[in-house]
């Protein structure tokens, strides 16, 4: 089971969307990205569900792009992990559910191995949505901490 990291941060927002991070699952192995894009019905762009796809299709072009920095200059980029040499960063089935006002996509990512125990940079960019490149940094000594919390499904 996952310990639970706090994080609670709007990476982006325009009029009709905002990207939010949540929280982050730590596990012994990796760590789970909880990252979440909101819509408003009224004013989403048309096709919003069909480029939220192209995330899980490496629609390079179009799609929501996740990158981290760590110390000493390691970069993990979303979709990139065709190479399959850790570390790599790759979108998570998720889902959708909404009403009449809005929707909730739930995009997760899959980080692995953890991240360096120190602070690192994550990056957000979505051309396609008008969301320039927006960073934060995050705590990597927190999402250590919460691994070494998270528990076993059963007795080894």
């Amino acid at each position: 089971m996952g310990a639970i990291v706090t994080v609670e941060r709007v990476l982006a927002r325009t009029p009709a969307l905002a990207v939010l991070l949540p929280l982050i699952q730590a596990y012994d192995v990796g760590c789970l990205l909880s990252l979440d894009v909101v819509a408003r019905n009224t004013a989403a762009p048309r096709g919003l569900a069909v480029q939220l796809d192209a995330a899980f299709s490496g629609e390079e072009s179009t799609s929501l792009h996740i990158s981290l920095r760590y110390p000493g200059g390691v970069e993990v980029v979303s979709g990139d992990d065709r190479h399959c040499a850790p570390p790599c960063l790759s979108w998570f089935p998720g889902g959708a559910r909404g009403d009449a006002t809005h929707t909730l996509y739930q995009m997760p990512l899959w980080l692995f191995p953890l991240p360096p125990a120190a602070d690192f940079l994550l990056t957000l960019e979505w051309p396609w949505a008008r969301i320039g490149p927006t960073a934060i940094t995050l705590d990597g000594a927190a999402i250590s901490t919460a691994a070494s919390r998270s528990a076993q499904c059963w007795p080894a």
